[in-house]
């Protein structure tokens, strides 16, 4: 059992008591600036039977809450996720979930602290969506503690609720905001960024095509049939980040589209005349280069596009003169010069957001834009048009105005 301590810390009071150790370290729980020994007393108390309740009536493993997240990663997501999800999860780990119940013991940890945990993040300003894969991380990890590991008996995880849809935060939602570019914009974007720019390719086909950011640097020359006008989307490109901690790398690697999104859709004859013309330059410039020409590969197991001969040749479309491989990373630049210098609200995805505005304020079907762009199901293109529908009442409301306007005149 850990003891309580409190101290005087100048003129407030402090508790302070041990709890269990990471990666072999000691660890403490400690908060000051109570009036009295008294307060701090009491608050500590409090705070150290919240921490040592379990009402369990076996012995559970004694593991940290913040060696147990990493062991859930190690043995359960390396083997059930794709990388990127496993990276995505390690990050909310170390962001949100291990700075407030790392320090827990995983046998202690209630309902009540974890849905109060839920109900801070959401307080704070958490996204829904964030929001939701961290309780779903919550709930998964702890789900494989009891089964198979027996290392707790039942899961808290199924009393706790994310907060209802109507409920408002104390803090403004941090979700993304993504904006529809209108055609004058997007004529100002390709004049700071013209044809022999490396971001000119992939911001023309998230404009034209829709594609995701992964999606549109990953096109390979076999993608495109120059006499059907077609492109296949069958791959994308992701990052994988170096695990917080372990002994690993950083690289870009080879995945399949989002949910599995493979698809073929139709361009236009200005793309495919620019892509010919691409594609004839690039031919010169292996011709050009010879032997310094630079050649990408893919590696055979973990997809990783690298340039050492290793694995399969794979023939980027989005490549310097020299042949080697753009990476996406090109568009945080991109996106920075697009707001300072133009003043334009941009974000990569923007793009594909307004190619499926324009789609269908054109009257294209939903069903034709969701299959076209990909989308996991036909709601999330109508969420889009529903945005574009009231976009067209703002529109309507300030043509009504302005004709009543012109009559009282």
């Amino acid at each position: 059992m850990a003891e309580l301590v409190t101290r005087k810390r100048g003129t407030k009071w402090e508790y302070r008591f041990q709890v269990a150790s990471v990666n072999g370290k000691r660890q403490y729980k400690s908060k000051s600036g109570f009036k009295t020994k008294a307060e701090a007393l009491e608050a500590g108390t409090k705070a150290l039977n919240e921490y040592n309740l379990t009402g369990f009536t076996f012995t559970p493993s004694e593991i940290s809450f913040a060696d147990y997240l990493d062991l859930w990663l190690d043995t359960y997501c390396k083997t059930n996720h794709k990388a990127t999800t496993v990276t995505n999860y390690e990050k909310k780990i170390r962001l949100y979930i291990k700075p407030v119940l790392g320090n827990y013991k995983l046998k202690n940890l209630n309902a009540a602290v974890l849905q109060n945990f839920v109900n801070d993040k959401f307080n704070e300003g958490l996204s829904r969506n964030t929001l939701s894969v961290v309780k779903g991380i919550l709930s998964s990890c702890m789900s494989y503690a009891v089964q198979p590991l027996q290392f707790i008996q039942y899961s808290p995880m199924i009393y706790v609720k994310l907060p209802s849809a109507r409920a408002i935060p104390e803090k403004p939602s941090r979700s993304a905001e993504h904006f529809l570019i209108s055609e004058i914009d997007m004529e100002r974007i390709f004049i700071r960024f013209p044809q022999s720019s490396s971001a000119y390719l992939p911001l023309l086909l998230g404009y034209k095509c829709g594609l995701r950011l992964g999606e549109a640097f990953a096109i390979t020359w076999d993608c495109i049939d120059f006499e059907k006008k077609e492109l296949t989307v069958n791959k994308q490109v992701q990052w994988h980040e170096k695990l917080y901690g372990k002994s690993d790398e950083s690289y870009w690697y080879i995945t399949p589209p989002k949910y599995g999104s493979s698809r073929t859709i139709t361009i236009d004859d200005e793309l495919v005349d620019f892509l010919q013309n691409l594609k004839k330059e690039h031919e010169e410039n292996k011709q050009k280069y010879a032997e310094f020409q630079v050649v990408n590969y893919v590696d055979d197991m973990k997809k990783k596009v690298n340039q050492a001969q290793d694995g399969t040749k794979i023939d980027f479309v989005n490549i310097r003169e020299c042949g080697e491989f753009i990476q996406p990373r090109i568009m945080q630049h991109t996106s920075h010069v697009i707001h300072e210098e133009l003043g334009i609200n941009f974000t990569f995805h923007s793009l594909r957001h307004t190619h499926c505005s324009m789609l269908l304020s054109a009257g294209a079907s939903v069903k034709y834009v969701q299959q076209r762009l990909g989308h996991k199901n036909v709601q999330i293109t109508m969420q889009v048009y529903q945005h574009l529908t009231k976009d067209m009442d703002a529109k309507g409301n300030a043509v009504l105005n302005s004709i009543f306007k012109k009559e009282e005149e």
